[in-house]
Order: structure tokens, then C-alpha cells, then sequence
């Protein structure tokens, strides 16, 4: 019996997380999906990359008008949704009307992408506004559901530091001095967002199954220090880690204190609590920060 084609809108499909999910279903023969790829611009070299693939159709749009997404796309089955973190009144507005507008065009699985928050996710929004959007979204996704009576389900994904922040530019350097403003020795999980991208795929193909209906999913792929990056770091490809002056990171969380202050500060206070052993159990795909640096980081043609 052949399993009914399913429409997928994925939103950030241009970007890391939405990419890697298009990547992700795309390595999966038997996936019976359709997938409409968000885009601002189907004219843009990126967005016809996706184009050429197999399954993938290019949708236009954006957050700020969700209705007209949905009418692009007929009977669509689930939503990837991704959200922008830079204005958190902002995130958490688009989001929510994202969700009503899936709701409205009857979408019945959504895989959002929030953050983990430490031992009390659940309930907790945390003091970091972008934390915070994301819990109000997902607790608007929740509300939905109950109110569904079972016709919508969802996954959330926590994900929790991105190895991808690590860049050899300005904002990766300045990403790794605001990292060791909180100590050398003092670890931060981190992911790789190719990794939330094949764990969105799974939760697609799985929907229906008690690991993915209606559950939060925690992600990490190691917990680290700074100094113990630099070690590895070093090891792989015979370079420092690349960093800035300390000044730089005060300075920077200073000026952009609700999006990186606040969040650095809760990174020493609170932090990240995922189990990466037992994760890795579940997923032993999942890379850590050696891993990541001989495969997909920006020094990994340098390092072979």
C-alpha cells in the first residue's frame, strides 16, 4: 500500500534549518512529500537551486502575510516553521500568525523550531527575549492543538548554541570573545543546524509516532568550553581559534543587549541542560564540535 503524498510548506527554506530539512527528506527515497519551499525571492540563486531539485516547488512570501503563503499551496499537510530572532515582539507576532494561518488552512503536523531553556522548558520563558517569543509560540501551537481535537499535532524542536556561530569573520570572531567573557572552562552546548534539519525530517516522517506527536525534542551534539574548543580546534586544523579582543564581546553585549547580553548572561547563570549521551543514543548521527569542524564548518577543506 503506497503512502498518500504529503505537502509540506517549509519556511527558512533558503537558510540553514530550512535547508536542512529539504536536504534531509530529499536523502530519503520513500518520503512521500511534496515540498514548497518558502522563498522572498524564487528569482534568487538559492532559491533556484531548490527549484532544480526533486519534489521541491518555490513558493513566495513572507512571514508578515502567512494567509497568501497558504494559498499557494493546495490541501497542505505540515509546516516547518523557523522563526527570526532579532526582534522578539516581532518574532513572536509572525509566528503566531504563522500558526493561525496553517491552523486556517488546515495543516495537521507543525515542527517548530524553538530553543531549549535549561531544566524548566516546560514552563519557563527564561529573562532572554528571544527565549521567551519562542515559549509564547509554542504554548499558542499547544493552545491550537487541544482546541483541534486531535486534527493538528506538532513537535517542538530546543535546540540549543549553534556550532554554525563559529565563523572566521567579525561576528563569528566577536560570538567566540562574548563566549569567553564567561570563562575558559565554562562549557555551552552547542549543535550543528545541519543536525535540527535531519532530526525535522525524522520528526516529519514520524509524526504520528509517541517520540515526535505532541512532544518537545531537546538538541545538542556537545557541551564544551572555550578552552577545550581551542584544543580541538587546534588539532583539526592547526590554527588558533579564531576570537577578538574581550572588549569587543563587552561591547557588543552592551549594544545588543536583549539579543546577545541577556543571552550570554543566562548562558553562565542558567544554561543549557540536555542530555547529550542519551540524545546521541537516539541519534548517534549528531555531530560534535569535531565533527562539525572536519565536515561542514567554514576551516573544512582547509583541515583535510
Amino acid at each position: 500500500m503506497t503512502t498518500p503524498t504529503r505537502r509540506l510548506v517549509v519556511t527558512g527554506a533558503t537558510g540553514k534549518q530550512g535547508g536542512a530539512l529539504i536536504t534531509a527528506l530529499l536523502s530519503k527515497p520513500t518520503a512521500s512529500f511534496e515540498i514548497y519551499a518558502l522563498t522572498r525571492n524564487a528569482s534568487s540563486p538559492s532559491a533556484q537551486r531548490l527549484a532544480s531539485k526533486p519534489n521541491v516547488h518555490l513558493i513566495e512570501g513572507n512571514f508578515s502575510d502567512p494567509t497568501a503563503i497558504f494559498k499557494q499551496v493546495k490541501e497542505p499537510w505540515g509546516l516547518f516553521s523557523v522563526t527570526n530572532p532579532m526582534d522578539h515582539v516581532k518574532e513572536e507576532k509572525e509566528g503566531k500568525a504563522m500558526t493561525a494561518a496553517a491552523v486556517q488552512a488546515g495543516v495537521r503536523h507543525i515542527v517548530f523550531t524553538g530553543t531549549d531553556r535549561g531544566v524548566n522548558s516546560e514552563t519557563d520563558e527564561t529573562t532572554v527575549p528571544h527565549f521567551a517569543s519562542k515559549f509564547h509560540i509554542e504554548k499558542d501551537i499547544e493552545q491550537k492543538a487541544k482546541q483541534s481535537n486531535g486534527k493538528l499535532t506538532y513537535t517542538f524542536l530546543r535546540p540549543v548554541a549553534f556550532f554554525d556561530n563559529m565563523t572566521n569573520d567579525f561576528m563569528g570572531k566577536a560570538f567566540v570573545s562574548m563566549w569567553k567573557l564567561n570563562g575558559e572552562d565554562h562549557k555551552l552546548q552547542m549543535i550543528a543546524t545541519s543536525d535540527i534539519g535531519k532530526v525535522a525530517a525524522e520528526a516529519f516522517l514520524n509524526a504520528e509516532s509517541g517520540e515526535y506527536r505532541n512532544q518537545a525534542v531537546a538538541l545538542a551534539g556537545d557541551d564544551l568550553s572555550p578552552r577545550e574548543a581551542a584544543k580541538v580546534f587546534k588539532e583539526v586544523t592547526g590554527q588558533e581559534l579564531p576570537t577578538t579582543f574581550s572588549f569587543v564581546g563587552v561591547l557588543l553585549k552592551w549594544l545588543l543587549h536583549k539579543q546577545l547580553g541577556l543571552m550570554f548572561n543566562w548562558f553562565k547563570s542558567d544554561g543549557f541542560t540536555v542530555d547529550v549521551p542519551e540524545l546521541k543514543r537516539k541519534h548517534p548521527f549528531l555531530k560534535d564540535f569535531r565533527a562539525w569542524l572536519e565536515t561542514e564548518s567554514a576551516w573544512a577543506k582547509k583541515s583535510q
